[in-house]
């Protein structure tokens, strides 16, 4: 195929992604709608609401951690009954779905709450969280008639809320916050719920329906089941055969392959843990509880000895990969020994950017069709949110870390695995028969189509567990975008799906950089998106120079 071609679908691509994506999501942001503030300024004003209103005179030994945190069922709500403008009208300024929790840490070991709105700043929610239930509290907490008209009555005194606004529930939260419900209508049937304890608790929930809820958990359920079964213990197994092929194939690669690779990914990523360690405080609690540090820190540990595991694999993967493939007679993977391999990288970067766009505009399409077909709607995940980052510029580190692991672990090895497999059970069937010899063209190219989809539904299981339901959808999306990954990899090389992922998860998280509001990020995100081809060029530079000079380009169309 010509590369005018492909630069014409690229082209094509491009415009789709444009037009669907890229500006419906950032047009708000452009017209400064939906600016953010950062951690820092929400940190000031908890400290300075708390010094104000209940007199906290933070002394040595306080902190304050800040944690974006957000009701993802109630976003998943909005999504699929479509209430996002409604919500946005009546309702956001004063209940929002997600905030900053300033959790003020004093040195006497208490804990106290201020709930932040994330673009205007406003308190909206707070909470003594660091006072225990005293003896009263627990005696009062078995009469919620006595209870709530005490709240009531206290409701009335505070500027900022009508009481009249609110109906009892004649119920109690387990810490025993009585629950108030707002007799405004709309959200469906949804409703805001307002937390109440008298000079305590001043915030609020979002109440969905029974039937919903049910629904959303089953989801959930079944995600995680599918991801256990299709994704992790395939991934022991997979752990297992790359260490035995990365062995049985030494003849034919070295045990060289995918050191720096590896060693890159687990470094970056462990990086990106630590700058996600409010992430992890947001993926333990819900909206209104506080998480416990050590928890934290025991998340953080655990994820850093999975990634250590993540990165041996694919080390063994990509020893083991090439192996397999070069004993197959094919070379995917060019080493640093040829002389040409600077000009192979720089190929592969132009053709990833290209690829990367055509996936982009095919990721669209799916998606939108599955809208249509499945009803898919979309919830919130606040621990993976820029806004839960030390550093948000750091967020493009994941576009490498994913396209380093996933194309050499799930492409490169799983389908080199398969493939291999499936030669040797058709000459097995072979021998002993007047046709001994190996597939035919034709048949190889069977046999490597059918190789392809294992691997893709590993890759789409372990990606199921994503905030997109029903979770048909995700699973559906990344078969066919992971069908077209391999059908890349087979045709151009590992590096152009190494660069083609990247390019195409930067891309994508450029345009949430900039649909966030923070205006720190804009910068971030055009250069994650330039770094592909700034490393491409480097990586050709450093090359050329130990080599003496450049070798011969290679070509698109091969």
């Amino acid at each position: 195929m010509r590369s005018s071609k492909w630069a014409v679908a690229a082209g094509i691509g491009l415009l789709i992604f444009l037009f669907m994506q890229v500006l419906p999501a950032i047009a708000p942001a452009m017209k400064g709608e939906s600016a953010a503030i950062s951690r820092g300024e929400a940190k000031r004003i908890g400290l300075a609401y708390a010094s104000a209103h209940w007199g906290m005179d933070l002394g040595e030994g306080s902190d304050a951690t800040i944690t974006h945190v957000g009701d993802d069922r109630m976003a998943a709500y909005m999504t699929k009954h479509k209430l996002t403008d409604e919500y946005d009208r009546d309702w956001d300024a004063r209940y929002p779905t997600d905030v900053y929790a300033v959790d003020i840490h004093a040195a006497d070991g208490s804990v106290d709450r201020v709930s932040v709105h994330m673009e205007s700043g406003e308190v909206v929610g707070w909470a003594r969280v660091g006072d225990a239930l005293t003896d009263a509290d627990k005696a009062a907490a078995s009469d919620a008639d006595a209870r709530t008209a005490e709240a009531i009555a206290w409701l009335k005194t505070q500027p900022d809320y009508d009481a009249s606004a609110w109906e009892p529930t004649g119920s109690l939260t387990q810490g025993g916050s009585v629950i108030l419900q707002s007799r405004k209508s709309g959200l469906s049937d949804a409703h805001v719920q307002l937390l109440v304890k008298p000079d305590k608790v001043l915030t609020y929930r979002y109440a969905l329906p029974q039937a919903f809820a049910d629904e959303l958990a089953q989801q959930r359920k079944i995600a995680d089941k599918l991801s256990m079964t299709g994704f992790l213990l395939p991934q022991i197994v997979m752990f297992v055969l790359a260490v035995i092929y990365a062995a049985t194939c030494r003849g034919w690669t070295s045990f060289k392959r995918g050191l720096f690779l590896s060693a890159a990914f687990f470094v970056m990523y462990a990086g990106f843990m630590f700058n996600l360690r409010p992430g992890l405080r947001a993926s333990s609690v819900d909206m209104n509880a506080i998480a416990s540090e050590s928890n934290v820190s025991a998340l953080l540990v655990t994820n850093v000895v999975i990634l250590f595991i993540q990165a041996l694999l694919t080390y063994f993967a990509a020893v083991g990969g090439d192996g397999l493939w070069r004993s197959m007679g094919r070379s995917l993977w060019p080493r640093w020994q040829d002389a040409d391999y600077g000009s192979q990288v720089k190929t592969a970067m132009k053709q990833g950017y290209m690829l990367a766009v055509i996936l982009l505009a095919a990721q669209t399409i799916v998606l939108t069709a599955l809208g249509l077909l499945l009803g898919s709607y979309y919830g919130s995940d606040p621990s993976q949110s820029a806004y839960n980052m030390y550093a948000p510029w750091l967020l493009p580190l994941l576009a490498w870390c994913a396209g380093i692991s996933e194309e050499i672990q799930t492409r490169f090895f799983g389908i080199g695995l398969v493939r291999k497999w499936l030669g040797a059970f058709v000459r097995s069937k072979r021998a002993g028969t007047h046709d001994a010899s190996s597939p035919g063209t034709a048949v190889s190219k069977v046999l490597t189509s059918i190789a392809v989809l294992p691997a893709t539904a590993v890759w789409a299981f372990g990606h199921v567990g994503y905030a997109v339901f029903p979770w048909q959808t995700r699973f559906i999306e990344l078969m066919i975008i992971g069908a077209l990954f391999a059908w890349f990899m087979l045709r151009f090389g590992l590096l152009t799906v190494i660069f083609a992922h990247v390019v195409l998860d930067s891309t994508l998280m450029a345009v949430q950089m900039l649909s966030d509001g923070l205006s720190s990020d804009n910068l971030a995100g055009f250069v994650s998106v330039l770094l592909p081809a700034a490393v491409a060029m480097g990586i050709a530079w450093l090359h050329e120079r130990r080599r003496g000079g450049p070798g011969p380009a290679s070509d698109f169309s091969r």
